[in-house]
């Protein structure tokens, strides 16, 4: 701080000094400054007295001048005290601007400038692009033109420390110590100036030779004259292109060294056509060769006026113009203000780009950027009303550029330079403490702008911050105020964009506030409007959202389907996109509507709109049609999907061969039905042959053949088919001829007719139980297209009169508990009846005679009832 640099002063009770100095620049050390109330950046310039006089001192301790240290320290400080002097005097944009005069201490000289960060000294080169050379000539140009115009003063210090360069890259001119006006000088003292007169021992108190013009130290007749500026204008220029000197003497304070050194300079520089320059100028641009030897001719009179190098080529370029306009802003007119703001933003068809894309990014962000900002803090902060159509644009071109310059700035830039200033209300300012709400509420076109561009600020804000700044002006952008109707056009373009923009933004945002407020805002904006572009955007914006699952169930059934019910146009571009934004809804997982409800909501829907449409050709209808068609699909495949493949006898759903757990829980029932238990199959008789009894085999009687029913076949086993029996019709006995026409199971003529008589009730009996006859021969029907044999015709007749002949095969008991047979006392011989034998289970008798009946253990049991032998064979058949 001051404190620390010795002095306490009025500058240190106003200004905030860093400690260390930002270059130095011969004999000033420039230190960075703030204002403690405003917070205004500034430079202070400080001259340390008592180093300096340190220093003369020992320069005189050890040299033989005979002249007084005292009076060159003096002579050194009314030269300081001079140039500060004349920076108070002089205002200018393009000269060093002072904020506070000139102060001394006992130990310091001090004053206060505009901020400056360097001068073309100590600047880095790689700073100084082509563009901001060329504009920084043509400043410093503007500014010798201003001593020239106001008050005929030649500069006569135009060098490199000179010229500073402030925060915003303006070039702004300096080192007055030297400064001649030609109103003080009388006609024979211009012609015999010299400079050597005030020579001294003090390097900064003396003309630096490398940058004066020859006529001023070579010529014997010297004459003072705004030419001397434009030889050293000359020079400078080299000096920038190449970062060396053109004269460059060993001791810039030395005659000789620069008479030496203009020879070699006379000799390979004139007399030569300029295409022949090009190894002596080096890096200095092609289109300065034909103006540098005018620059840098031998004779004053021969050299260029400073409005000839002006209105050169070199700054014959639209950029070098718009720039020197930018710096001239604050005195144009409304008029040229808009037609200037509008023509860089407009796009060069030979470039396709702007003209700001062209400007140098330390231009933009440090010249361009600040003015703009001003500019629309200033309007807005005395805007009290809707602007006139001239501000409301002027405001909006403004802002448009810069939101562009924004794009290129980083975001902690953008954040302090913008964000901080445009975009939030500030309590603390008292200039300009509401701008942002004077911003969006200040008209559509201004809102227009913020939408178009709203991108940029998406990329360069945080997003709670951005979140914050959508909210804010969501209202607006999507509804008019009574004051703004007649800005529809504006209006619709603002909504349309907006539209456009929702869905890159939605997923920033709680879902509460876009269920709550966002969406029923766009059903409203899709709902009210009648403009064509504007519904089918609604259309599209919502199509999106339910791209991104923002659109649920609840929003679709609460929210959309109403206004959707409601639509009334049916112009065939609305028709097609709401048939297509339906389709999109039905096929969406995300959104899983119900089955019912959307056969509810949207297939009548979409009938009335496709059947409604009017001014629809064939295909567009048929294209429709396809549209509702697919939605219909879908609902029916959805449908199936929750229907089972096949459905079971007792309503139990059965899936392929395989169950799941609810389809096995849907088959068990609580009450079990009493299945119908069928008896078992009756046996077949067969005749059996007695046996030998002295044969092995007769010890052993054989058993009644049983009937079993056919094994069902498979792949792997041949099918043997059995033909299925006929319904058969009594037996015409009149066949036996040995037997007396007895009909079967009789034994003599009593008998014969109750048989017939029985036969006849077992054939109407055997018609009944036809069905269940069917059931045994089911297998065989599998095998019907097989060959199956010939069918044998059996003659029962005969086949009794064969069994008649064969033995009897007796019984062999079975039961320990019964002794065998030949244990057994001798039983009566027993007259069988045709196809009847010991092994059957009915022997009948006549009637009054005693009938034995053979049992499954052998043993006979006495009968004493025809009746009773009758309902056996009933039962047995």
């Amino acid at each position: 701080m001051l404190s620390r640099l010795g002095f306490n002063t009025g500058i240190r009770s106003i200004y905030s000094v860093l400690d260390n100095p930002s270059f130095v620049s011969e004999p000033w050390a420039i230190y960075p400054a703030k204002h403690k109330s405003n917070g205004k950046l500034v430079s202070v310039f400080i001259f340390d007295k008592s180093k300096f006089e340190g220093q003369i001192s020992r320069i005189y301790s050890s040299s033989s001048q005979a002249k007084n240290p005292k009076v060159v320290i003096s002579e050194c400080y009314e030269l300081i005290k001079f140039e500060v002097s004349q920076l108070s005097k002089l205002k200018h944009p393009q000269l060093l601007q002072i904020f506070e005069v000139l102060e001394e201490t006992k130990t310091k000289f001090l004053f206060v400038s505009e901020p400056v960060t360097d001068n073309l000294l100590t600047v880095n080169p790689k700073e100084l692009d082509t563009l901001s050379i060329q504009k920084g000539l043509l400043q410093i140009a503007k500014g010798l033109q201003f001593l020239y115009s106001y008050g005929s003063i030649i500069h006569l210090n135009l060098q490199p420390s000179s010229v500073f360069v402030n925060h915003q890259g303006d070039w702004k001119l300096g080192g007055f110590k030297f400064l001649q006006n030609l109103n003080e000088i009388s006609p024979l003292e211009r012609e015999n100036f010299y400079i050597m007169n005030n020579s001294s021992v003090v390097p900064f108190a003396n003309l630096n030779l490398n940058f004066t013009a020859p006529e001023l130290i070579v010529d014997s007749h010297t004459k003072l004259d705004f030419a001397n500026d434009v030889w050293s204008l000359g020079q400078l220029i080299f000096y920038l292109y190449n970062n060396e000197m053109l004269i460059n003497c060993f001791d810039s304070n030395s005659i000789s060294d620069y008479k030496q050194e203009f020879r070699k300079f006379e000799q390979k520089f004139y007399n030569h056509k300029p295409s022949e320059l090009k190894y002596v100028l080096k890096d200095v641009p092609p289109k300065l060769y034909p103006i540098f030897p005018q620059l840098l001719a031998r004779y004053p009179h021969d050299r260029l006026t400073l409005d000839q190098f002006m209105d050169s080529e070199f700054f014959n370029g639209g950029i070098i113009k718009a720039m020197w306009f930018i710096d001239e802003f604050s005195t144009k007119s409304l008029d040229e203000k808009l037609v200037f703001l509008k023509g860089l933003l407009e796009i060069d068809p030979s470039t396709n780009s702007n003209l700001i894309a062209e400007f140098p990014p330390s231009f933009k962000s440090l010249k361009l950027l600040p003015l703009l900002i001003d500019l629309l803090t200033n309007e807005l902060n005395v805007l009290t009303d809707i602007p006139d159509p001239q501000t409301d644009e002027l405001i909006s071109y403004a802002l448009s550029i810069v939101l562009k310059i924004s794009e290129t700035l980083s975001n902690l830039t953008f954040q302090d330079k913008v964000a901080d200033v445009l975009f939030k209300d500030n309590s603390k300012n008292k200039k300009a403490p509401n701008t942002f709400t004077k911003l969006i509420n200040c008209s559509v076109l201004t809102r227009l702008t913020l939408v178009e561009n709203i991108n940029i600020i998406e990329e360069k804000s945080k997003d709670k911050q951005f979140v914050n700044f959508f909210k804010s002006i969501i209202d607006l952008v999507l509804t008019l105020s009574s004051k703004e109707k007649d800005k529809v056009e504006t209006q619709i373009k603002l909504q349309e964009t907006f539209l456009k923009f929702v869905p890159n933004v939605v997923e920033k945002i709680e879902f509460p506030y876009i269920k709550n407020t966002l969406i029923p805002l766009l059903a409203q904006v899709f709902k009210t409007t009648t403009i064509l572009s504007t519904k089918l955007a609604t259309i599209d914006t919502f199509e999106s959202l339910v791209d991104k699952k923002i659109i649920d169930k609840i929003i679709a059934n609460e929210q959309l389907f109403p206004i959707m019910k409601n639509l009334k146009s049916r112009d065939k571009r609305v028709v097609g996109k709401v048939l297509n934004f339906f389709a999109k809804l039905v096929t969406s997982e995300h959104v899983n509507l119900e089955l019912e409800a959307t056969i509810e909501s949207v297939i009548p829907q979409c009938y009335n709109l496709a059947f409604g449409c009017n001014d629809c050709s064939k295909l567009e209808f048929n294209a429709f049609m396809r549209v509702i068609n697919s939605i219909q699909k879908h609902l029916v495949d959805k449908k199936l999907a929750t229907l089972p493949q096949t459905s079971s006898s007792n309503g139990s759903s059965i899936h392929g061969d395989t169950q799941t757990f609810d389809s096995l829980l849907q088959t068990q029932t609580i009450r079990q039905s009493t299945d119908e238990v069928f008896a078992p199959k009756a046996k077949t008789m067969q005749p059996t042959k007695k046996s030998n009894p002295t044969s092995p085999a007769s010890a052993t009687a054989p058993k009644l053949s049983t009937h079993h029913p056919p094994a069902k076949p498979t792949a792997n086993t041949p099918i043997t088919l059995r033909p299925r029996p006929k319904k058969t019709t009594p037996l015409n006995n009149s066949n036996n001829n040995n037997n007396n026409n007895l009909s079967f199971g009789a034994t003599n003529t009593t008998t014969n007719a109750t048989n017939t008589r029985l036969l006849n009730t077992l054939n109407s009996t055997f018609d009944k139980k036809k069905e269940d006859d069917d059931e045994d021969f089911d297998d065989f029907q599998l095998a019907k297209s097989l060959k199956l044999p010939k069918r044998k015709h059996i003659n029962w007749g005969t086949e009794v009169d064969k069994m008649k002949t064969l033995p009897n095969t007796p019984i062999t008991p079975t039961t320990p508990d019964i002794p065998p047979q030949s244990q057994l006392p001798p039983q009566p011989a027993v007259n069988y009846p045709p196809g009847f034998n010991s092994n059957m289970v009915l022997a009948p008798k006549p009637s009054g005679s005693r009938t034995v009946t053979p049992t499954s253990a052998g043993v006979s049991q006495p009968s004493t009832s025809s009746t009773n032998t009758n309902q056996d064979l009933l039962d047995l058949l």
